[in-house]
């Protein structure tokens, strides 16, 4: 496999586990009523990474 083909499945692999995080954090707000963050403390989301789920969640909110 080439360079930019593997480049290409890494970053396809990267946005499925992202949206399965993200899936999962909704759905521990939804059915244990827990806010972004106790959420996202119970998924271990690593502090860096929070910002990227927030700004999904606002986004998700607006459509």
């Amino acid at each position: 496999m080439c360079n930019l083909s593997e480049g290409v499945e890494q970053k396809g692999i990267q946005k499925g586990i992202q949206k399965g995080i993200f899936k999962s954090l909704i759905n521990l707000m939804d059915t244990m009523n827990w806010t972004a963050k106790e959420a996202m403390d119970a998924l271990k989301i690593k502090e860096e990474e929070r910002f990227r789920y927030i700004e999904l969640l606002e986004n998700s909110k607006q459509n």
